[in-house]
């Protein structure tokens, strides 16, 4: 359409456009590098027209959080939007127990294992979807062996191509509480020595 913009010598503001997206929420947390749930909004976008690079309001219930900015997007390309920790869904992550050991007649390996426990709680009066991701060494050497334990098993392994990422996917109902019980034990010749690196 036609629209008159006076020549007052003041930036102006217009719609250019609107849609109504229907977004997925999801809380995601990584508990081992911190105990926050972050809130995210997943959308597919019409497939009409592309969408141009630029700063969006984010609102929450009605309320401003802040702004984000969009990459120009295709159309019907997927996209996330951050907004911010969810005080609603809370994150714990304890150490359960770490042995050091010695196997052999002769000590000819030695053994690392660490167990964890993540626990979840859903504050909201709605079910929420949730995704925890966490880590597992990556041996760069065939005489070091990392074995994992997890329970339940992760749904998705080396997240985004990166190798020992792991994640787990799942729906938290109204004031529920689910726990992941993780850990791994790494081996290797007792005549070497190994270094952890990031």
């Amino acid at each position: 359409g036609q629209l008159t913009v006076p020549a007052t010598n003041e930036p102006k503001r217009v719609v250019i456009d609107t849609a109504d997206l229907d977004p997925t929420l999801v809380v995601r947390a990584t508990p081992k590098v911190e105990a926050t749930a972050y809130l995210y909004a997943r959308m597919t976008l019409p497939k009409t027209q592309p969408y141009l690079p630029g700063q969006v309001a984010l609102f929450r219930d009605q309320t401003f959080v802040g702004n984000g900015r969009l990459p120009l997007l295709t159309p019907g390309a997927e996209h996330e939007l951050g907004f911010g920790a969810d005080d609603a869904v809370r994150i714990k992550h304890a150490a359960i127990d770490e042995k050091r050991s010695e196997t052999g007649i002769i000590s000819s390996s030695r053994n690392d294992a660490r167990n964890f426990r993540i626990t979840m709680t859903n504050k909201h009066e709605r079910p929420i979807a949730i995704t925890i991701l966490d880590q597992l060494p990556v041996s760069n050497n065939a005489e070091i062996k990392v074995e994992m334990t997890a329970k339940p098993t992760p749904t998705k392994r080396d997240v985004d191509d990166k190798r020992g990422v792991l994640a787990w996917e799942d729906t938290l109902k109204a004031d529920e509480e689910k726990t992941i019980e993780c850990g791994y034990k790494i081996t290797w010749p007792a005549a070497k020595q190994i270094t952890y690196g990031r």
